[in-house]
C-alpha cells in the first residue's frame, strides 16, 4: 500500500507542478510551525521514509527536473543494505540508498533527516534503548553527511511526548508523524501518507477529508510488521537448551 510505481509518482508530480505548487525546505517548515513564516497558498513538503534506492533512479532526478525538493529519512543501519528490518511482503527485498548515493544527492538539494538506526516502533521500545536509537542515528547520518542533522521521522510515524522529549534531548529541533493531528510541537509535525490508491493531487479537493481518513486507517495496519518484528526478534534470541550428556541441542 505503501508504495507508487514510477509512472503514478511523476503524474502527481507533474500534476503538481502544472498548478503552481512549491515544496518546502526544512528552515521554512521549522518557520511556519514557528509562526515566523505562514505556508502559502501552493506550498508544500514532499518526505520519503527508508531512502529506498528506487528514489535515485525515479524520484530524485524527476523533483529536481521540476525545481522540487524533498526531505528523505534514513535507517542509518540499513544504508546500502536490503530492508531486512521489514517483512518481506510478497517474498521480496529492497535496496536502501548507499551513502555515496546521500552524499550526492545531498549535493544536489535533497535534505535528509534521521529514520533512527533499525526502525523500530520507539513507543514499544524502553526509555533506554528508545533514546539511543535516536541519538545513535543521528550522530552516524552526521558523520556522513558532515552537516548537524536536525529531524527526525519516527518509524510507522509512533510518537508520544515520550519520544518528542527523547528526540530533543537527542539534539533534534524537528520531528515528524504520520497521520496524526497538529500539536504545534515542533517534535510531531503531522504528515499525509500517500498511498497507492491517492488521487492526482494527494491532499487537495473534495476527496481530501476521506483521504485523511482512509491514510489514518491504512497507517494503523502497520502494526502487524512491528508485531512480525517482535516475533522475529524473539525466536531468534531463544537460548540453546542442552541435554544432560552436553551433546544434544535443540
Amino acid at each position: 500500500m505503501t508504495r507508487l510505481s514510477p509512472r503514478r509518482f511523476a503524474r502527481q508530480i507533474e500534476r503538481l507542478a502544472r498548478a503552481g505548487w512549491r515544496t518546502l525546505s526544512l528552515a521554512q517548515v521549522e518557520a511556519c510551525v514557528r509562526g515566523e513564516r505562514t505556508v502559502g497558498a501552493r506550498e508544500f513538503v514532499i518526505t520519503f521514509d527508508d531512502a529506498y534506492r528506487g528514489l535515485r533512479e525515479h524520484a530524485f532526478p524527476l523533483l529536481e527536473a521540476h525545481g522540487f525538493t524533498a526531505i528523505c529519512f534514513v535507517i542509518t543501519g540499513y544504508a546500502g543494505k536490503l530492508n531486512r528490518w521489514d517483512v518481506a511482503y510478497g517474498g521480496r527485498r529492497f535496496a536502501h540508498l548507499a551513502w555515496r548515493d546521500v552524499r550526492h544527492w545531498q549535493a544536489r538539494g535533497i535534505e535528509f533527516g534521521s529514520h533512527t538506526v533499525t526502525h523500530p516502533r520507539l513507543t514499544w521500545l524502553e526509555r533506554d534503548r528508545a533514546a539511543e536509537e535516536l541519538a545513535r542515528s543521528r550522530d552516524e547520518l552526521s558523520r556522513a553527511l558532515d552537516v548537524p542533522i536536525q529531524s527526525v521521522s519516527y518509524p510507522f510515524g509512533a510518537c508520544t511526548a515520550r519520544e518528542a522529549e527523547l528526540a530533543s534531548r537527542a539534539g533534534y529541533a524537528l520531528g515528524f508523524t504520520l497521520a496524526a493531528q497538529s500539536t504545534g510541537s515542533l517534535l510531531q509535525i503531522p504528515r499525509l501518507p500517500v498511498y497507492m490508491w491517492s488521487p492526482p493531487t494527494p491532499g487537495v479537493g473534495i476527496l481530501a477529508p476521506l483521504e485523511r481518513a482512509s491514510a489514518t486507517a491504512a497507517n494503523r495496519c502497520a502494526v502487524g510488521t512491528t508485531l512480525w518484528q517482535r516475533f522475529r526478534e524473539s525466536t531468534s534470541r531463544q537460548p540453546e537448551i542442552t541435554s544432560g550428556d552436553g551433546r544434544g541441542r535443540r
